[in-house]
């Protein structure tokens, strides 16, 4: 039974290459998405050691105190140990003992560039060690570890090897959702991938049906047939992952920093889900099929969406605005439901938009527009599948993106420019000369006399808010480029299935007098139409919900994200256009 599943002939082989593609493209996103969540608890596992408490369990002990710490906005750890014998409990390097410094590498580097008055006397003693970079939250922390007593210090038994962030768990929840919101198109997308060329393998399915195979038999054959191609997939975006996630360790940050490589991990068990997940998808598919008693394929036809799509969003934005701009009494406690009823409405008008579309355009006068718009009225939910995901991406992307642009100019602190607040027992506010050298020297001078004083300035607060800010934003505008791009290929293995499904009509489309750029125009307004209309929906219906709860609207950056994860997908999605001149020829007017 191998050599009916085994590709053989150009053809088979060219819709194995497309399958494998498409999974390993699948892969690649699916593994980099999943390995946010991978890359935090990284960053927390290995800082652990640096937020040990008096009740961190151990057989040694050690005097202790950790200090937050800042120079010229940026965070430092500054860490007093005492006590250090040979019993006493180790991070994972030599503790120093009293005059004596042991720091970050790019504390160090700090230390060599700064005026003492600024920063080292905070700091005293001689740097006799490296702490190593795999015991940092990210290679450029700043942390250095001080010897000697200091007021303020408690007994430690054991240094801390596990992280203790009362924030940890809400941020893994968060990042979960955004994964699953990721996530969602990359399944499609992947399981699109395995149906490609799916109706030619339904035919030669019911032929083996036709000479006496069991429904299981096919089944077997369909799923070896799509098995193999999924795991040469799987393998080949194994291989662009390993690339790129180093690549993203480098270069995508969290609170303005990036991570260690080996963080970025995904969990491994994606490389057996996914090939599972095209068998399945390739087995299922065959329960839509009636393969008759002579080997005729059956498909019932599904009804078209109806304007009952819309009633959601009109309840739900109509509702906002009635929150909003009136004063009626008894709304206001009804604002949750109305926006959950736009959720609801942008998230199920897709397929009745397709419609409309594929009906107006059927009006035009070219034949090209013509005919991409029967197949897009014809079956607008496949044309809505691929690109679903853009409606409700693109809504939340430009929600958010209004929101950030808003929050994120905000200053986040009440403290004034030029004072430095010391939080000693004494708390007091010092005005400064209004440099920051002068920030700084008060900064050390106070932390000379109180090591366990907490020392702001306003410069620290409104860094670390434009970080994060700035990290949302950059989240947020990757997600909505990821979606785009991935529903992009999703169209592009759609359309490489219709193409390979309909050569012989384009053939014989060709053979009557069209051209084949008019062919490649039909594709390309059969995959393209999709992906601008459902991602101007989403942008649409995110301003309106903006306007309707007069939110702050998204800055022309958002637009621009916007136009090139656009730009790049159509150039994917226009990928089947080089199968046509191939596909459409002469030859493909018999039938096969």
């Amino acid at each position: 039974m191998a050599g009916l599943w085994w590709p053989r002939g150009k053809g088979a082989w060219a819709r194995f290459a497309f399958t494998a593609a498409g999974v390993a493209v699948g892969v690649t996103v699916l593994m980099l998405c999943l390995a946010a969540q991978g890359a935090l608890q990284g960053r927390s596992d290995r800082s652990a050691w640096q937020y040990t408490r008096a009740d961190t369990p151990g057989s040694g002990s050690v005097r202790w105190l950790a200090v937050t710490d800042y120079f010229h906005g940026e965070q430092m750890l500054r860490i007093h140990v005492a006590d250090v014998g040979p019993s006493a409990p180790s991070p994972g390097f030599p503790l120093p003992r009293p005059g004596e410094v042991v720091a970050s590498p790019a504390m160090q580097r700090l230390f060599e560039s700064t005026p003492d008055d600024q920063l080292d006397d905070r700091y005293p003693g001689v740097v006799v060690g490296t702490i190593p970079v795999d015991l940092l939250a990210h290679p450029a922390q700043l942390v250095a570890v001080v010897g000697g007593q200091v007021p303020g210090m408690f007994t430690a038994s054991g240094i801390a090897a596990e992280p203790d962030h009362a924030f940890f768990a809400f941020t893994r929840i968060l990042l979960g959702i955004a994964a699953l919101l990721l996530l969602v198109p990359v399944v499609v997308f992947v399981a699109m991938a395995t149906r490609i060329a799916a109706a030619q393998r339904e035919r030669r399915l019911a032929a083996l049906r036709l000479v006496g195979a069991t429904r299981s038999q096919t089944a077997l054959i369909a799923a070896a047939e799509t098995g193999i191609a999924a795991v040469a997939g799987t393998f080949a975006g194994w291989v662009a992952y390993e690339v790129l996630r180093r690549v993203f360790a480098s270069s995508m940050t969290y609170e303005g920093f990036p991570f260690h490589a080996a963080d970025v991990r995904a969990p491994l068990a994606v490389l057996a889900l996914v090939p599972l997940l095209a068998i399945v998808v390739s087995v299922l598919s065959l329960r839509r099929v009636d393969i008759g008693p002579l080997g005729i394929l059956r498909r019932a036809a599904s009804k078209p969406p109806t304007a009952v799509r819309v009633l959601p969003l009109v309840i739900g934005l109509g509702g906002l605005f009635l929150v909003t701009y009136t004063s009626s009494a008894g709304f206001d406690e009804l604002a949750p439901l109305f926006m959950i009823a736009t959720l609801v409405g942008v998230t199920i008008v897709g397929p009745w938009v397709c419609l409309q579309i594929g009906r107006l355009l059927a009006h035009a006068s070219s034949a090209t527009t013509v005919l991409a718009a029967r197949r897009i009225e014809q079956d607008p939910k496949a044309s809505f599948r691929a690109a679903g995901a853009l409606v409700f991406a693109a809504f939340a992307a430009t929600y958010l993106s209004g929101l950030v642009s808003a929050y994120g100019d905000l200053p986040g602190t009440a403290t004034p420019p030029g004072v430095v607040t010391v939080f000693d027992g004494r708390d007091r506010q010092i005005v400064s000369d209004g440099t920051v050298d002068d920030e700084e020297r008060i900064r050390t001078r106070e932390a000379v006399a109180a090591p366990r004083a907490i020392i702001n300035t306003r410069r620290e607060f409104v860094l670390r808010e434009q970080r994060l800010w700035n990290d949302v934003e950059s989240a947020v505008h990757f997600s909505l480029v990821v979606i785009v791009v991935v529903a992009g290929c999703g169209l592009a293995a759609g359309a490489v299935g219709g193409v390979l499904e309909r050569r012989r009509s384009f053939a014989l489309l060709r053979a009557s007098g069209t051209t084949l750029g008019q062919l490649r125009r039909v594709v390309l307004l059969e995959t393209g139409v999709p992906l601008v209309a459902m991602t101007g929906l989403g942008v649409v219906l995110g301003v309106l919900t903006l306007v309707a709860t007069k939110g702050p609207l998204p800055t022309l950056g958002f637009a621009v994200v916007v136009a090139c994860g656009l730009v790049a997908a159509l150039l994917i999605a226009s990928t089947p256009l080089v199968l046509l001149g191939r596909s459409t020829g002469a030859e493909s007017v018999r039938r096969e």
